[in-house]
């Protein structure tokens, strides 16, 4: 299962960010939690709408699984649409969220 980490930067070493839909970076890790890619987030750009769009581009990119802080009413929607599961995390870098993930010690958050 692919997981996508919201991220402040463009490595495991970076924070998780505070704001998933205009986040900058998306960090996409394998089955193995290694990771396979670092992506900038183009929904930044958009003047509505982020949230959807960032999560059309962590599914293009296969994910099953995002960590992130928040998640907003449109970026909810989305996420369950296109079946990924979503794990609240912040204050930590994308490496402790992940270690955190793992453990099962993130909380879920509820998709409606």
């Amino acid at each position: 299962m692919k997981i996508a980490i919201a991220s402040e930067g463009s490595t495991m070493d970076s924070m998780v960010a505070e704001r998933f839909g205009r986040c900058p970076f998306f960090l996409i890790l394998d089955e193995e939690g290694n990771l396979e890619e670092s992506m900038s987030n183009e929904a930044t750009k958009a003047s509505h709408g982020a949230g959807g769009m960032a999560v059309q581009s962590i599914a293009a990119k296969g994910a099953k699984a995002l960590i992130a802080p928040r998640l907003g009413p449109n970026a909810t929607m989305a996420l369950k649409a296109s079946g990924i599961s979503a794990y609240e995390a912040s204050g930590c870098t994308c490496s402790e969220a992940l270690e955190k993930f793992r453990k099962g010690s993130l909380k879920e958050i509820p998709l409606g």
